[in-house]
C-alpha cells in the first residue's frame, strides 16, 4: 500500500476520514454499544483516539483477529492520543465501548509523518502494547502536548517498578480495575475462625468508598481500626453505618501510614487479634505522573490483599497451613526484585534501619526483604519486636512531602525484616506464596 494512500475504510461513522476543521468537534454515533476500527491490509497506520473523561488514563481495547481468540488490552490515552500501529495481518479489528470514545480515526502512515515520529520515538518504544504476533500499538505521547509528556513520565515511573505498559502487572491490574473481580467459587475454602483486625489509614477520606467495597466483598468478620489525620464527621457516620464496631482514631499527620500503625500497636488496640491486615489510601500526588503511579500502586496492592472473598480466604488458609509464615504481601511490591535491586531498595535508609534492628536486639545481617508501600497481612505476634522501640508519634517528622530517608521509610523496611518468613502473593495467579526465610545479606 502506498504511504500516501487514502484513509482506510472503517466500520462506523464515528471514525472520521479526515482531520476535523478547527470549529468542529469530533462526534460519535452512540447508537451502538461497541465501535470498531477495521484494518484491511498489513502495514503501518496512525490511529487517533479521543476518549471520554476518565480518572485512570487507560482505555480498554478488544483486539479481534481472524482465526484467533479475542484479546483485551489496556492502552494509555490522553484527551487526544495518536498511536503507531504495526500490523502484519489483514482483517484486524480494534473494538472499544462507544461510551469510552468521543471520536476515533485511522489512516496509513505517510511520508510527512516520519519527522514527527522520529522525535523521541525510540525512548517511547518501552510504552508499546503487543496486540498479538506481528501486531504492536505504540502511543506517540511526545506529540500529545503537556498531557502526553506527563503521562510518558508516569509510564516511565511505572516501568521502573515492573509495571511496563505491556506487562502482566499493569495489564492485569487494569483488567481488575475495569472489569471487577473474577467469579467467586461456589463453595468457600474451609478455615478456622480467625480474629482479624483491619488497620486502615486514610489521609485522603475520598478513598473510603474504594476500601469499603473491597472489605464488604470479603464476607469476613473483622474489626476495623480507621486512622485519620483530621476529624471527619460525615466519613465517621458512613463508616459506622456499614461497620458499626469500627474504631476511628485521629492522629496528627506524622509518619504517613506507619506512624499511626505503630501507635495502634503501642496502645494495645491490636493485641486481641491473631491476624492484622494493614492497608492505607496511598496517593503519590494530586495529579500528573506521580498520581498515576500512586493510583496503580494502591489498586494493585489492594487487589492482591483484599481483592475478593477468594483472595482473602486463600491468604488466611496459607497462614493456617504454614504456622511459620509471619507476613504475606503483594509479590509485585516485594523488594529487592528484578526491577529494584538492593541498592535502590535500601535508598537512603540503611543506617537508620540497622540502628533500629540493633535497638530491637536483631542482627545487622538481617536480610533486606520488605513490601514497598507497607500493605500486608501479618501475625500480631510477629510485630512484638517493634514494642522494644517505643516510638511515640512525636518522634516521627512533620509531613513535608519527604521522598526517602525518614523514620517511616526506615520502618517500612524493618517491618519486613523482623519476620523470619514472609511470602508474596498476587490475586491473578494460583496464590502460591513465594516464601523466603530470613538469611544474612551476602
Amino acid at each position: 500500500m502506498s504511504p500516501e494512500a487514502a484513509d482506510t475504510s472503517v466500520a462506523l461513522a464515528d471514525v472520521l476520514r479526515r482531520e476535523p476543521r478547527k470549529e468542529e468537534a469530533w462526534g460519535v454515533d452512540r447508537s451502538a454499544d461497541v465501535s470498531e476500527i477495521h484494518i484491511d491490509a498489513p502495514g503501518r497506520y496512525i490511529v487517533e483516539l479521543s476518549p471520554t473523561d476518565r480518572r485512570m488514563p487507560f482505555l480498554r481495547l478488544n483486539v479481534r483477529r481472524p482465526g484467533h481468540a479475542d484479546r483485551i488490552v489496556y492502552v494509555p490515552v490522553t484527551k487526544r492520543t495518536s498511536y503507531l500501529l504495526k500490523s502484519t495481518e489483514d482483517g484486524l479489528v480494534l473494538q472499544f465501548e462507544s461510551s469510552d470514545i468521543l471520536a476515533a480515526r485511522v489512516r496509513p502512515l505517510r511520508i510527512r509523518d516520519i519527522g514527527a515520529l522520529l522525535t523521541r520515538r525510540h525512548r517511547h518504544k518501552r510504552f508499546q502494547v503487543p496486540l498479538g504476533q506481528g501486531l504492536v500499538l505504540q502511543p506517540l505521547l511526545h506529540i500529545a502536548g503537556a498531557e502526553g509528556r506527563e503521562l510518558a513520565r508516569a509510564l516511565g515511573s511505572l516501568h521502573g517498578w515492573g509495571f511496563g505498559t505491556g506487562s502482566d502487572n499493569l495489564q492485569k491490574t487494569m483488567s481488575r480495575y475495569f472489569d471487577g473481580p473474577p467469579a467467586e467459587a461456589a463453595e468457600r475454602r474451609p478455615s478456622a475462625e480467625q480474629k482479624i483486625a483491619v488497620a486502615l489509614h486514610l489521609h485522603y477520606a475520598d478513598l473510603w468508598p474504594e476500601f469499603e467495597a473491597l472489605l464488604e466483598a470479603t464476607d469476613r468478620q473483622f474489626q476495623i481500626f480507621l486512622t485519620l489525620t483530621r476529624p471527619d464527621a460525615a466519613l465517621a457516620q458512613r463508616v459506622q453505618a456499614r461497620f458499626p464496631d469500627a474504631e476511628i482514631i485521629v492522629y496528627e499527620n506524622r509518619g504517613r501510614d506507619i506512624g499511626p500503625f505503630i501507635q495502634l500497636l503501642r496502645e494495645g488496640r491490636l493485641d486481641p487479634f491473631n491476624l492484622i491486615c494493614k492497608l492505607h489510601g496511598k496517593k503519590s500526588g494530586p495529579s500528573g505522573p506521580r498520581m498515576v503511579l500512586g493510583e496503580i500502586w494502591r489498586q494493585a496492592s489492594a487487589f492482591d490483599l483484599i481483592g475478593s472473598r477468594d483472595v482473602v480466604d486463600r491468604i488466611i488458609a496459607e497462614f493456617e497451613r504454614s504456622p511459620d509464615t509471619q507476613m504475606i504481601g503483594s509479590r509485585r511490591f516485594r523488594l529487592p526484585n528484578e526491577w529494584k535491586g538492593e541498592k535502590a531498595a535500601w535508598g537512603e535508609n540503611r543506617a537508620m534501619v540497622l540502628n533500629l534492628l540493633e535497638t530491637m536486639g536483631m542482627p545487622s545481617s538481617s536480610r533486606l526483604d520488605f513490601f514497598a508501600g507497607t500493605m500486608f497481612w501479618v501475625r500480631r505476634s510477629a510485630l512484638e519486636p517493634l514494642m522494644w522501640l517505643d516510638l511515640p508519634l512525636a518522634v516521627f517528622p512533620e509531613e513535608s512531602n519527604q521522598q526517602d530517608g525518614t523514620l517511616q521509610h526506615a520502618l517500612e523496611r524493618v517491618l519486613g525484616m523482623i519476620g523470619t518468613n514472609i511470602s508474596g502473593v498476587a490475586w491473578d495467579d494460583d496464590m502460591t506464596p513465594d516464601s523466603r526465610e530470613a538469611d544474612p545479606i551476602g
